[in-house]
């Protein structure tokens, strides 16, 4: 017996040993390993795609271990001394490892492209966390930032902090864009926060941009579809400056194809002007016709056209799993596949050219995310509903007098609703817009209020989970000023 116990105490000991060395080569964090949790991290990446450790057989197995490692290596563990020493490195070795990843699409399956979203969405969030507290710039409100009159973006190198390049793009030269090529971006709106957030997996982005460069001028330009104008053209500084918290650049590595692409639909969008006439903006999200384009389907349709419908944007899609038919409804979105802007970062067809994030706006970004991404638990888990109130049925009734011209442009004002707005936008998409609005004038500034109070206490941000750890709280309180707009279902 005793020889047992002996046996079975030695096995214990080696396999505790072997478990804790594996951990360790992996970079796996815990409070008692190396403060470096986040390189060794990057660096075991990196490795296991250069000795393709990571491939068709193993993608579903290695990239589960790769988001098991991120969820349990929480900047949060990491002192500010650590974040301010080694911020940069981590920054540009994690962006290596992206890219290292990224290199991988061609020859994974689609299974394993959709768990790397997964993964990306864990990596971007520790480069966040990482990157405000190194770069420490002064937290603000988009809005506070009148953005048209900032530095550009991508051009004005000097004026904010460094961005990355792909491979064979020399980051000491001005950036410059190609015909067709797809610029994803987030923006800094409650709507931008919903689009992110609603999909599964969730993630950091809430538009598409088109890119087109005149063959002869060189000019650059950008094709873009928006709620309430439809598709139009415009200048690549203003594109750059339109309220984006961050912009990845991605390329097409059939550049024959992507300039087809871009000119049919630059031409198409010309055209139509001359006539005065514009594309509308597609609010059923139908990918099968072309007469409405919402800003996913201006890149799909172009490139489905110039390839004579032999490329589809993107290989693997996001899923929509909410239950609720109504609220999905009422943004215009139904339950099952459906493209988002995140969805061209896994695509192999596409090569990470340029990747750029505004550090002054990450905490309002994630702040907005954990409201919005808070309201659709809620919604889904808690049996919450968006109720019609005064602000959203009033509106509606501002929105019905568009056809009146004098009477419109003084209710637009009045009512916050852009008067450029074309007539086509569904009454439900302004009541909702409307709501929205609402509910996040009341709780962007609660979870802004524990974000802050906890970064004067500790000299760091939360975390996302803390944020939204937050909101679940005050939601517990049934604060009355939600109630007018946001409430619990009767069972």
């Amino acid at each position: 017996m005793k020889r047992l116990l002996v046996l079975l105490f030695c096995l214990l000991i080696f396999y505790t040993s072997c478990s804790s060395t594996s951990n360790q080569q992996r970079g796996i964090s815990s409070t008692l390993q190396s403060r470096l949790d986040l390189l060794a991290e990057s660096k075991s990446i990196i490795d296991k795609v250069a000795k393709r450790e990571i491939n068709g057989e193993t993608c579903e197995h290695e990239l589960s271990d790769l988001i098991g490692d991120y969820q349990l290596l929480s900047p949060q563990n990491l002192e500010l001394e650590e974040l301010k020493a080694n911020g940069k490195k981590i920054l540009d070795l994690s962006f290596q490892a992206r890219l290292g990843l990224h290199s991988l699409l061609d020859i994974i399956p689609d299974n394993c492209k959709f768990k790397l979203k997964e993964l990306n969405l864990l990596i971007r969030t520790s480069e966040d966390y990482v990157g405000v507290h190194f770069y420490g710039d002064k937290q603000v409100s988009a809005s506070d930032i009148k953005f048209q009159e900032q530095a550009t973006p991508v051009f004005d190198k000097a004026a904010y902090h460094p961005f990355h390049v792909g491979t064979d793009i020399d980051p000491n030269t001005k950036f410059e864009f190609k015909n067709g090529d797809i610029i994803i971006t987030k923006g800094v709106s409650v709507i931008s926060s919903t689009i992110s957030e609603v999909a599964r997996p969730k993630s950091v982005f809430s538009h598409i941009v088109f890119v087109h460069v005149d063959k002869i001028t060189k000019e650059a330009t950008t094709i873009e579809s928006y709620v309430g104008v439809g598709v139009a053209i415009y200048p690549m500084e203003y594109a750059l400056k339109n309220e984006n918290a961050r912009i990845l650049v991605l390329r097409s590595k059939d550049s024959d194809l992507a300039s087809r692409a871009a000119d049919y639909m630059y031409d198409k969008v010309v055209a139509l002007k001359k006539q005065r006439k514009v594309i509308p903006y597609d609010y059923n999200l139908d990918f099968s016709e072309n007469e409405k384009l919402s800003c996913e389907e201006v890149a799909y349709d172009s490139y489905s056209r110039a390839s004579d419908g032999k490329v589809l944007l993107p290989e693997v899609m996001s899923k929509i799993t909410m239950k609720d038919a109504e609220f999905l409804e009422r943004i215009g979105l139904k339950k099952g596949d459906m493209m988002i802007p995140s969805d061209m970062e896994t695509d192999s067809r596409f090569d990470i050219v340029m990747d750029w994030t505004d550090y002054r706006l990450v905490r309002d970004s994630w702040r907005k995310d954990a409201v919005l991404g808070s309201v659709l638990k809620w919604i889904e888990e808690n049996n919450y509903k968006i109720h019609e109130n005064f602000t959203s049925n009033a509106a509606k009734a501002v929105w019905s007098t568009r056809s009146i011209p004098g009477v419109w442009w003084l209710l637009s004002k009045a009512s916050g609703i852009p008067t450029y707005f074309t007539k086509d936008v569904p009454k439900k998409s302004i009541a909702t817009i409307a709501s929205l609005k609402d509910i996040g004038a009341i709780l962007i500034p609660v979870v802004t209020k524990a974000d802050q109070n906890y970064f004067e206490k500790n000299g760091k941000w939360m975390s996302s989970e803390m944020l939204r750890d937050s909101l679940d709280k005050f939601i517990a309180s049934e604060p009355k000023d939600l109630n007018k707009v946001f409430i619990k279902k009767e069972d």
